[in-house]
């Protein structure tokens, strides 16, 4: 686990490996100081080209811009490696910055790590 403090928010990174997927679990606030954390862990962990890889914002708080950059730079990665990608988001601020960028209509966003489960064994070729 990855752990970053300052500007009075904790931000933290988890992989999980599943048998269909790399889990990258972060929670706290997701800004410019804490996205380049989310990018090397979700960087390496598709660095093996596995079957998918689920980015869970569910315990995220807040999303700017660098954060929603870095989820751009992952459908490129994961497309390139040819690894299905989704994403879970329940919080309002980020699913409101996912449907503001129009972002929510280039990814796989779920409620829940299950269904993007559920997604990616049914996306073809995995």
């Amino acid at each position: 686990m990855t752990d970053v403090e300052g500007a009075g928010a904790a931000f933290s990174v988890q992989c999980v490996m599943l048998p269909e997927a790399v889990v990258v679990v972060a929670a706290g606030d997701l800004d410019m100081a804490t996205a380049p954390v989310l990018r090397r862990e979700a960087l390496a962990a598709v660095a093996d080209s596995p079957p998918g890889l689920i980015v869970d914002l569910a315990e995220v708080k807040f999303c700017g811009s660098a954060g929603l950059q870095v989820l751009s730079e992952l459908v490129t990665s994961t497309a390139d490696g040819g690894s299905a990608f989704a994403v879970v988001a329940t919080q309002y601020a980020v699913l409101r910055a996912l449907q503001v960028t129009r972002l929510d209509a280039t990814l796989s966003v779920h409620p829940s790590i299950e269904r993007a489960r559920t997604w990616i064994k049914g996306t073809p070729d995995r």
